[in-house]
């Protein structure tokens, strides 16, 4: 085995294990990750919603202000 492949190898099974290993260090520290989740898609939702209320009324002056 080769220095790259080892060094692939090794890039690998870190990245495997980071998110699990994050997961637990945060319940360790206090943090649960149901509320994260939860704050999250609240937050996206929200995004969402307000780019398409933007595209909406961005599309709505574009058709109102050519008439």
């Amino acid at each position: 085995m080769t220095n790259e492949q080892a060094a692939e190898t090794g890039a690998t099974m870190a990245a495997k294990i980071a998110p699990p290993a994050t997961i637990a260090g945060a319940s360790l520290a206090g943090i649960y990750v149901s509320e994260w989740v939860l704050w999250l898609t609240l937050f996206y939702t929200v995004l969402m919603i307000l780019h398409k209320l933007w595209s909406m009324g961005k599309e709505a002056w574009e058709f109102w202000g050519k008439k």
